[in-house]
């Protein structure tokens, strides 16, 4: 008899403590779930639109028709020592031809690597320029996500199957990186 009182009671406080330490995970998970916020930033448009990223555009767009009119002046000389070439080609001789030749080739060649060397500038330029939007911007997206009590911000809508509208917090940083 006092074997069953006892199994009794320990049924009793078993089922008590498990009761209690559900409800107790029950409310810190619902707690937790209700201080959950998520927001998303749209980095493409902060770059675009921030007067940061418009002033970085501008001076990438310079660098790019500067290094556009080197590159057409190269490819116009080219174009210049070919024709006259080709239109001299039966009067030169065989080794001033051979010359002209190389002369023509190496330009090609100095031409090629120009150009892929003003890709490279522009490129790594844009990289640098991106790279301090976006310090910038993280300061301003870190303010705006503790005013508005974020939990999680989401920088790339790539990891994630879907993203509503309603959680894209861009505007609000874009506001805050252009003060």
């Amino acid at each position: 008899m006092k074997d069953q009182t006892m199994l009794s009671i320990s049924k009793k406080s078993i089922v008590l403590t498990t009761s209690l330490f559900l409800l107790v995970i029950g409310g810190i998970f619902n707690t937790g779930c209700a201080a959950n916020k998520v927001g998303y930033i749209n980095l493409d448009r902060l770059v675009k639109e921030s007067n940061m990223g418009k002033a970085a555009m501008e001076n990438i767009n310079r660098l790019r028709k500067e290094k556009q009119v080197m590159i057409n002046q190269k490819l116009q000389t080219i174009n210049e020592i070919k024709i006259n070439l080709e239109s001299e080609a039966d009067l030169l001789k065989v080794q001033e031809k051979k010359d002209r030749v190389e002369e023509l080739n190496t330009l090609i060649k100095e031409y090629k690597r120009m150009v892929a060397d003003a890709k490279e500038e522009i490129a790594k330029e844009d990289r640098e320029l991106v790279a301090q939007i976006l310090k910038k911007a993280d300061g301003a997206l870190k303010k705006v996500a503790k005013k508005n009590k974020f939990t999680i911000i989401l920088k790339d809508p790539n990891a994630i199957g879907y993203l509503d509208k309603s959680v894209d917090i861009t505007e609000d940083v874009l506001k805050e990186l252009n003060k």
